[in-house]
């Protein structure tokens, strides 16, 4: 299992910890993650999920994020 730190930008209210949270849960390969606002950090495993997917998921979720490593 490889981690993973990143800056979200956007994120403003617990309804976008949540929101993101269950992104993440929804993609093959996540094996732990906590969010916070403002950051978030994966647990992933590269075989099952590419870090392309995971920014990808991230950035699309409800009104857009703004993904960066931390």
């Amino acid at each position: 299992m490889e981690s993973l730190n990143l800056r979200i930008g956007g994120m403003e209210s617990r309804k976008d910890v949540q929101l993101l949270g269950d992104v993440l849960e929804t993609l093959p390969g996540i094996e732990a993650y906590d969010v916070k606002p403002g950051r978030v950090r994966v647990g992933y495993l590269p075989g099952k999920v590419s870090l392309s997917a995971i920014f990808a998921a991230l950035a699309e979720a409800g009104e857009g994020y703004d993904v960066e490593m931390d």
